[in-house]
């Protein structure tokens, strides 16, 4: 296909698979790709993984600091650019714009929260790109589009730009295929340390569940980490995210460099959808693990399903995700369509509820962002006093896990994910979480096993590269 007229520049091109930019683009400065990578298990309703996008080598980043900056940056770009997503390529819904994650710990910056939790990472709380150049995989096609816009430049600068970096990507994507990355595993198995023992998480646990008792709270969100330390680690990141979206593939699963460290993740759950004056969140609560077989497995949904526990905590997250998008959208906008349905994934099922809006006249993506974030479904209700809870309980902050990823288009429309089942990988180790929603009715020992449920998939893509480990209770010294 010839180049179009105009800008943005736009190739098609054949690719082998979807995951073939990431390693076509990892020598390139925050590269990044958005994978929907496990396509919906229902017949019916809305396709939400059709779309996997890629890109690297950013015209301007923003890392930490002072976020105001990179908003009026990207609205004073989007301002210069004249077309909608759909203008260039009916049908795809990013073609340019901003790509990163923000921290859960970005909270602090729209919150007063106590600081109790060690910030043992030191990672910044955002890092956002602005590209020039982006891909888009269609799943449903197998075509992939590529997409040079010339900025930041304008006039006859941009479009040789334009030009000039179309080709260059495009002879990275269609180059001859990167080896494999050399991994030399050690004899032994890698070494975790979890912040919690066992007896350390039921009295956490338990320390929830009185803050309900005296009425502070109806739930929160406790998550527990592990550490495995490894030199070199982040050489592995484009290795570990290949096994991840391999082992348990997501239809919100992401790997972004982000320079000294990488995220990759397999999330199931949508933060924030917004196209046009449409917004949409889809909470997750209630899990259960995948059977060993098929009437196993249908037994452990018709559980789920039935559990007056599971769906009263997702129901309680729905009516936070409500009152946060009541304060950006129309009034009686705010809409529940769909209510504790379930999902399955390859390691474990969960109930998903949907919750869509219509946004108000002047509202953007970067104010509806700051009036949900963080999600409902990672904090608790009343969401401020639960993640006072959890700031006193976790012993270590969550940097991006439980914040979102994704991305945000100069039209306007956006798409973030919730970042979990994910792991951070930083030049000397690998860190990744998991956690669940604690209430009145929790079992101590059964919401541990959950967490040990919900990190099974990046103990396995993990373990797949680094060589076999095992998460167990006890695992770790409690902090």
């Amino acid at each position: 296909m010839p180049p179009r007229a105009g800008l943005p520049l736009v190739h098609s091109l054949e690719l082998s698979r979807p995951l073939a930019p990431l390693r076509a683009l990892a020598g390139l400065p925050h590269a990044f790709l958005l994978h929907s990578s496990l396509a919906d298990e229902r017949p019916e309703g809305p396709r939400r993984a059709r779309w996997s996008f890629f890109g690297a080598d950013p015209f301007a980043l923003f890392r930490g600091g002072d976020p105001a900056e990179a908003v009026e940056t990207f609205r004073r770009v989007a301002a210069r650019v004249r077309h909608a997503s759909g203008d260039v390529a009916p049908g795809v819904p990013f073609t340019g714009g901003a790509v990163g994650y923000w921290a859960y710990d970005y909270a602090r910056r729209l919150e007063r929260v106590p600081e109790f939790a060690r910030d043992d990472l030191g990672l910044p709380d955002f890092v956002i790109g602005l590209y020039d150049v982006i891909g888009a995989y269609d799943h449903d096609t197998q075509q992939t589009w590529l997409f040079s816009s010339g900025l930041p430049l304008e006039g006859l600068a941009a479009e040789t730009r334009a030009a000039e970096r179309l080709a260059t990507f495009r002879a990275r994507l269609l180059g001859p295929g990167r080896a494999p990355l050399g991994i030399e595993r050690s004899p032994e198995p890698p070494t975790v340390r979890g912040t919690f023992t066992e007896s350390a998480w039921r009295d956490a646990v338990h320390a929830v569940q009185e803050h309900i008792r005296r009425g502070d709270i109806f739930q929160a969100n406790l998550a527990q980490r592990w550490l495995i330390e490894l030199p070199n680690a982040t050489l592995l990141a484009p290795a570990l995210y290949e096994s991840l979206a391999q082992l348990s593939p997501a239809p919100f699963a992401a790997y972004v460099g982000a320079g000294d460290h990488a995220l990759l993740c397999a999330s199931p759950e949508r933060f924030l959808e917004r196209r046009g004056e449409r917004v949409e969140t889809r909470p997750i609560k209630g899990t259960r693990p995948r059977g060993a077989t098929p009437a196993e497995d249908e037994r452990l949904a018709a559980e789920l399903l039935a559990s007056e526990k599971d769906r009263a905590e997702n129901v309680m997250i729905v009516d936070v995700l409500r009152n946060d998008l009541g304060r950006v959208c129309e009034p009686g906008s705010v809409e529940v369509t769909g209510v504790c349905e379930l999902e399955r994934f390859p390691h474990v099922m969960h109930l998903t509820s949907t919750v869509t809006g219509k946004l108000r006249a002047g509202i953007d993506a970067f104010d509806l962002l700051h009036a949900c974030f963080p999600g409902g479904s990672i904090t608790g209700a009343p969401k401020l006093r639960a993640m006072e809870v959890i700031e006193m309980l976790e012993p270590v902050r969550r940097h991006a896990y439980t914040g979102a990823i994704g991305w945000l288009g100069w039209d306007g429309d956006a798409d973030w994910n919730v970042a979990i089942r994910m792991a951070t990988v930083t030049p000397s180790a690998i860190a990744f979480h998991a956690g669940g929603g604690i209430t009145a009715d929790s079992d101590a020992e059964a919401e541990y096993r959950e967490t040990l449920d919900k990190a099974e998939g990046l103990r396995r893509a993990l373990g797949a590269v680094i060589g076999e480990f095992a998460l167990r209770p006890g695992v770790g010294a409690g902090a």
